[in-house]
């Protein structure tokens, strides 16, 4: 069934109007309140305006006169929010397009495309991604005509083909049924402000708390609130059934929806003027899950165990069976992190090392096809060529090898840097110290994706790190001890020195990263511990619904 025929969405553009005319009434209210301090204004045209006289029956001249300065102001706060809204927010949020030359966007571009052609719509939908490792989706679009799609990289990641085709196409439906226009221009009004000055406020670490920014803020949410009431949570069920018509899969998306419910849905990434263009509350709440008629007036989402429940019953499975999933799937990716053989190596100084998974042996900077392996005690000692699964690391280092056209060096060793797909996404990397070059652009979705689990002997290596570095870092501040001189690493691409430096103060793991032409290098399992580090975190989070 076409989603095009519908109708009924446009005939809500009258709630835009009455957008204008609250913001219309919040201006009126502002300059009669404050009239006293526009009285040199108000002079011009021989007012005289008293707050006592204009409530009480005043000059209607002054009247008059403030009610064109509201229009003339709504108008123009009108103006710039529902044109070019959808850059605003993006930029908001810093997304952007998606890159062809990953595999996991690049999936994400096809599907769009299908979802275009499925839907039978002339309108071209712009796709885009959110550096953010939360999951969430959103739709936004404005008065000249643009439309677009926002996935966060963690949503992009972790979710199956099917599963982003339905949340991709329940985001297409807001934009085709038109009810995306009425929830932008509500959010751009008040809550992009709102959210812009939250993050300002953060950055700020609470110092203006006090300040008229925070006031602005608190008034500007309490707004966006007030333009809930005309935006109906049984948007969401609609996308939801349409979502359905157009994938003819309904599991798919209760499955997302609920992956959704259980981790990070953006709350202190996305700001909370926004959370009425998602797929799904930024903030888990007890209002969201009522079905009171406060909850219907206020909640821009119906409660997520319903939608899951709807689609559940047309898929004929129950929750309880989606929880046993879901449980299942997460302990065989834990029993998955144990599996694999098991490999000893002799090293240049003639000593055994190990046990190394074939990841960690692949690792090795001195492994070579000449090198002694076994696979355990009293098993056979043999050339490590002669092993197919470890002779496949050589044969990917001969073919990086061959791909080495880049003319960028090892910061380190010196030696050509070869292209490689890391985590589904192309980095430059070492052969010989196994140290890693990275775009920053791509660092947030390489952290997103963890198909790759951790080791133990990775993970116990980076809480020792960890430990390590918080010490330093703790006692360097409270003695006021200068940080060590160190030789700085020459960028591979800018030949400038790159600053060594933690990943993020709340990821104290070292990394070089150039501030000229935004690359970082990782080190030998920097980045695989900066990894662990954040699944550990994310982890430990647990479900925000419970």
């Amino acid at each position: 069934m076409s989603i095009t025929f519908i109708e009924i969405e446009k005939k809500k553009s009258w709630r835009i109007g009455i957008f204008f005319l609250v913001l219309l009434f919040i201006y009126f209210c502002i300059i009669t309140i404050l009239s006293q301090s526009i009285t040199p204004i108000l002079s011009i045209f021989s007012f005289k305006p008293s707050m006592g006289f204009i409530l009480f029956g005043g000059d209607l001249r002054t009247i008059i006169t403030i009610i064109i300065f509201s229009i003339v102001l709504s108008a123009v706060h009108f103006w710039f929010s529902a044109h070019g809204t959808v850059r605003s927010v993006m930029d908001n949020l810093n997304a952007a397009s998606p890159d062809p030359s990953d595999a996991v966007h690049k999936q994400l571009l096809n599907i769009n495309e299908e979802i275009h052609v499925a839907s039978g719509n002339t309108r071209r939908i712009e796709c885009m991604v959110i550096p953010s490792l939360s999951m969430n989706a959103l739709a936004v679009a404005d008065l000249d005509g643009r439309a677009a799609i926002g996935i966060t990289e963690g949503l992009l990641s972790r979710l199956t083909r099917p599963q982003l085709e339905a949340v991709v196409a329940h985001e297409a439906y807001h934009v085709l049924s038109g009810d995306c226009i009425e929830a932008t221009v509500a959010t751009s009004l008040f809550g992009m402000y709102a959210s812009a000055i939250e993050k300002f406020q953060s950055f700020s670490e609470g110092r203006a708390f006090f300040s008229p920014a925070f006031i602005l803020a608190w008034l500007l949410l309490k707004l966006s609130y007030i333009l809930n009431m005309f935006i109906s949570r049984e948007r969401e069920y609609r996308a939801d059934a349409a979502a359905v018509r157009i994938t003819r899969n309904p599991l798919a998306l209760a499955e997302a929806l609920h992956l959704l419910s259980r981790n990070w849905r953006g709350i202190g990434f996305i700001g909370s003027g926004l959370e009425m263009l998602c797929i799904i509350n930024t903030k888990a709440n007890n209002l969201d899950e009522s079905e009171k008629w406060w909850a219907d007036l206020f909640s821009t989402h119906p409660p997520i165990r319903n939608r899951i429940g709807i689609l559940l019953r047309m898929a004929r499975v129950s929750i309880s069976e989606l929880d046993a999933k879901a449980e299942r799937k997460a302990r065989i990716a834990d029993e998955a992190k144990t599996e694999g053989p098991i490999y000893y190596a002799l090293d240049p100084n003639q000593q055994w090392q190990g046990p190394f998974s074939l990841a960690n042996l692949a690792a090795l900077p001195w492994l070579s096809p000449l090198t002694w392996i076994s696979t355990g005690q009293d098993q056979e000692v043999e050339k490590a060529w002669k092993d197919s699964l470890v002779n496949s690391i050589f044969t990917e280092r001969l073919n990086q090898t061959k791909s080495s056209l880049n003319n960028l060096a090892c910061p380190k060793c010196h030696q050509p840097l070869s292209e490689v797909y890391y985590k589904k996404t192309q980095v430059y990397q070492c052969d010989f110290c196994r140290g890693t070059l990275v775009e920053n652009a791509k660092i947030t979705r390489i952290l997103a994706r963890t198909e790759s689990p951790c080791t133990e002997r990775l993970k116990s290596l980076a809480q020792t790190v960890l430990r390590e570095n918080q010490m330093r870092f703790t006692m360097r501040r409270l003695k006021g001890i200068e940080k060590a001189k160190i030789l700085l690493l020459s960028c591979p691409k800018c030949q400038k020195p790159m600053m060594r430096t933690f990943h993020s103060l709340a990821y104290l793991i070292e990394i070089d990263r150039c501030g000229f032409c935004g690359m970082t290098w990782f080190d030998q399992e920097e980045l695989e511990m900066l990894q662990c580090v954040i699944e550990a975190r994310l982890t430990a989070i647990g479900p925000l619904n419970e």
